[in-house]
Order: C-alpha cells, then sequence, then structure tokens
C-alpha cells in the first residue's frame, strides 16, 4: 500500500459559488475573541456561504496540488458553521447544496482520480435534532440516547451534543448498518471513503461493526479521528487508518525543543517498528487542522523543517486548506478563515515551496512506500532518517536542524550500497556531500533541512551494476 497526499476543506471557509443571504462579506475578517466573550456573536453561527458547488469550481486547482484525496468537514443539516452538532443525517445542509451537487462533485473528483472523504460524527448529535427533541417528549427515540441514572449525557458535557446509544440495534440500522443507512445512502451518491470523529470514543465493538459493514462493501475506507498512540487502532480491524496526532505532538515537541532529535530519533524509530510502515501508510500526517493553530502560527520560522517532517515521514499527508499557500491563524475559530484566494494569482514563496515538496513525495517510491531507519548522527541536535527501496537511487536521507546555529553533522547510514567517494545532492539546493564508508559529513544552516539522494549517473559510476537492482 502507498500513501497518497490528502486535502482538508472546511466547507464554509473554501469558496462561494453564490452570495447567500446572512452570510458575511469573503474578504472580511472573523469577529474578534471580544465580540464573541461579549456575546455579539456566537460560536458557530458566523457564516460566509462556502458551498459544494463551489469546492467543484475549484477542483482544477486542488487536482493541480496531486491530492489524492479530498476530506470534508460535515455537510449534514446542522445549526452551525462547522456541522458537527448533525441535525439529519439523511439531508445535506442546504447553505451548502443538494444531493445532485454532491454527485457532481464525487463524479468530477473521480475523474480526476481524487476520492472524497466525508466526515461524520457518529458518538453525538445536536440538540435540534429530531430524535434529541422526541427524545426530550419521551417517545421510543429516548432509547436513541445515552443516559446515566435517566438523565441524558453530552459530549465534552457540551449540553447542546447529545450523546447517542450506538449499541441500539435500531439506531445501528439507521446509522451504518442498513441498505437503507445514512452512511449507505452517501456512498451510494459518490462518497469514497470516511473520517469518524471522536473515533476514539465509540469502542472497540462498535469500530469493528462499521468497519465489517462499510469498509468491505465495494472499495469503500475507514480514518478515526484518534488523538492516541497509533497501534491498537490500526492493528485490530477498526479502521484503515488514523488522523496520527501522535506523529504531530513529536514534530511539535521536536521543534519547540521538549525533544532533543536523539530521543525524536528513539521514539520515531520505535513507533514505525512497533505500528510497522505498512499500517501507518494510509494514516494521515497531519500538521494543523480545524482544530489546531495553522502551520506558520504554530512554528514560526522553522515550518518549513514541519512540512519536511510531514512529507517524509511514513504516512499521508493531509494539507489543510490554505496552507499552502501561507494562510495563518491562531486557534478555532481563527483557523477556519475563509480560503484567501487572492494569494493564489500571484507569485507565492510559500505555493512554490509545497509544490516542490509535493512533487518530491510524488515522485519518490521511497517516501510514499518504502521503508524508515534512523541514522545515527554524532551530533545530538541533529535529527536524520532515511527512506529507502530496493533501488540505491531512490534512497532519500534526511537530516534536519531546528536550532539557531548552524551545526557540523556526521551522519552513520547503514545503507550498504552507498558507494565510497560517490556523491550525494541535497534535491533543494543541489548542494553535494561525498559518502565515505556509508557515511556523509557536512554542515547544515541554523533552522533548516538537508535531503539527500545518491547521484548515480556518469560515464563513471560505481553504481553500474546494482542501480536496478
Amino acid at each position: 500500500m502507498q500513501a497518497g497526499i490528502g486535502y482538508e476543506i472546511f466547507p464554509d471557509r473554501f469558496f462561494s459559488f453564490c452570495q447567500k443571504k446572512g452570510t458575511r462579506d469573503w474578504h472580511s475578517e472573523l469577529p474578534s475573541p471580544q465580540d464573541f466573550k461579549e456575546g455579539k456573536y456566537k460560536y458557530g453561527t458566523v457564516f460566509y456561504g462556502g458551498d459544494i458547488n463551489g469546492i467543484s469550481s475549484k477542483l482544477e486547482y486542488i487536482a493541480e496540488l496531486s491530492v489524492d484525496f479530498i476530506y470534508l468537514t460535515p455537510i449534514f443539516s446542522s445549526p452551525s458553521n462547522h456541522r458537527y452538532d448533525c441535525s439529519d443525517y439523511f439531508t445535506i445542509d442546504p447553505m451548502l447544496g443538494t444531493e445532485k451537487d454532491l454527485k457532481k462533485l464525487c463524479s468530477t473528483a473521480m475523474e480526476n482520480k481524487i476520492r472524497i472523504v466525508l466526515d461524520i460524527a457518529l458518538n453525538h448529535v445536536g440538540d435540534s435534532h429530531q430524535w434529541f427533541i422526541k427524545a426530550t417528549k419521551g417517545l421510543k427515540e429516548k432509547e436513541f440516547f445515552r443516559q446515566i441514572n435517566g438523565s441524558f449525557t453530552f459530549w465534552s458535557d457540551s449540553k447542546n451534543l447529545p450523546e447517542l446509544a450506538l449499541e441500539n440495534p435500531e439506531l445501528i440500522d439507521l446509522l451504518w448498518r442498513s441498505e437503507h443507512s445514512a452512511m449507505n445512502k452517501w456512498m451510494k451518491a459518490g462518497i469514497s471513503d470516511w473520517r469518524l470523529d471522536c473515533a476514539y470514543e465509540l469502542g472497540e465493538e462498535i469500530l469493528r461493526d462499521i468497519h465489517k459493514n462499510i469498509a468491505h462493501t465495494q472499495d469503500h475506507k475507514i480514518y478515526a479521528e484518534a488523538w492516541t498512540y497509533p497501534k491498537k487502532w490500526l492493528s485490530n480491524g477498526y479502521t484503515h487508518g488514523i488522523m496520527n496526532y501522535y506523529f504531530k505532538n513529536i514534530i511539535d515537541d521536536f521543534l519547540n525543543n521538549t525533544l532533543d532529535a536523539t530521543q525524536t530519533g528513539e521514539i520515531l524509530s520505535y513507533t514505525i517498528k512497533d505500528c510497522t510502515e505498512e499500517k501507518l501508510f494510509p494514516c494521515w500526517n497531519i500538521l494543523s487542522t480545524h482544530d489546531t493553530p495553522r502551520i506558520k502560527n504554530q512554528y514560526e520560522d522553522l515550518w518549513k523543517l514541519a512540512v519536511v517532517m510531514q512529507f517524509t515521514l511514513p504516512g499521508s499527508p493531509l494539507i489543510y486548506y490554505g496552507e499552502e499557500i501561507g494562510m495563518t491563524g491562531e486557534n478555532d475559530p481563527y483557523c477556519r478563515q475563509p480560503m484567501r484566494w487572492e494569494l493564489t494569482e500571484k507569485e507565492n514563496k510559500t505555493f512554490d515551496f509545497y509544490l516542490n515538496i509535493i512533487k518530491l513525495f510524488k515522485g519518490s517510491p521511497a517516501l510514499r512506500e518504502g521503508k524508515f531507519t534512523r541514522v545515527f548522527s554524532n551530533n545530538q541536535n541533529i535529527l536524520a532518517y532515511s527512506r529507502s527501496t530496493t533501488k540505491i537511487d531512490e534512497y532519500r536521507l534526511i537530516l534536519i536542524n531546528p536550532t539557531l546555529k548552524a551545526q557540523e553533522f556526521a551522519a552513520y547510514t547503514t545503507e550498504s550500497f552507498l558507494m565510497n567517494r560517490a556523491q550525494m545532492q541535497d534535491v533543494f539546493t543541489q548542494e553535494r556531500y561525498t559518502i565515505v564508508c556509508s557515511s556523509i559529513k557536512g554542515m547544515i544552516n541554523p533552522g533548516s533541512f538537508l535531503i539527500l539522494q545518491p547521484l548515480v549517473d556518469g560515464t563513471y559510476t560505481p553504481y553500474k551494476r546494482i542501480i536496478t537492482q
């Protein structure tokens, strides 16, 4: 299995195909924190009018990023802009469009070999859902909701998010098990895969049942939101992959100096060996999402190092909309500003960097499906690892210096076919380094990285008989 590239879209903020009543001007900023605090605006009720047809109209742009899948946060009927408080699993929010619009998006995406992944919150609904309204009246739908001592429970104690009793057979049929379930309805409309919100709270039996009834029908995959160590989610038939917040946490701590390079290498090496590369390839390597600050806010001057790790560790890098053009934003809701399309219409160094790292990923079998190996360094400030296949010309050596000073390094690989006195070249700067007994010595600039590959061509090459092996 190969890793791919994903693109996350928060539908209300991506592109508005037509201006709608009650929505803000696309170029206006979100209200200030003080405005929310004083109650001038209620969280989740500020709309910009992005819609499904808007996404369809921008598919050419997304395809130019060589994206393999688009992950959409929820699109079901809801009173909020984030729509994690669903009021009807069987209808699309009218502000976003219609079933016809969704079918068109799925069809056009498939023509571009792009899968559509749809987000669904099964753990809870919004308090405006008809099931909950009926439940509060004591009707049979009361059995659809989790209760303790006769009282409903609410996700994270948020009184507008009543939790579902997912053990209820009738509810299971409505959501995923029966032919006419909500999840089956949207797969028939063209949805390829599912992201399960709050998957870590669904439990083992429920995840297995969803996997059994959904993932094994045709070509549909299940991805889980799991802010934990990956292994059990990947080895027990629960999911095909997770949003890998575990890797994100390691990247965060390495770049903010909570972990040194030696500790980071040890944790990554153990985790990848324990979980296996093959299981990690489908997992989404994330740096930012609709739940976190944007990359440039989190990592500041080291943001490129974070992106390099995102694209070179085993997994499928997920780009949150707007990161590729350098958008900024702190925590929710400010990480959810409208897409700044004007930044795509002029020279943009951030966009150029993303295009280059995407091109590198797409052109490298080692990064998409290769083995991860920790590389030993004499400098505890330098993180070093490699990705490789059986072909030596596909070998990639990654070195990262998160410090404020230039660092000398000696990286000791365990690759026997790196030929003595041959050269390695950085894929971005074309700077060359000489191999000595499978080791590479040199200098790396502050807050910088190297991605080295062997130079195997030339009139004379020591690789002449092993390059294709």
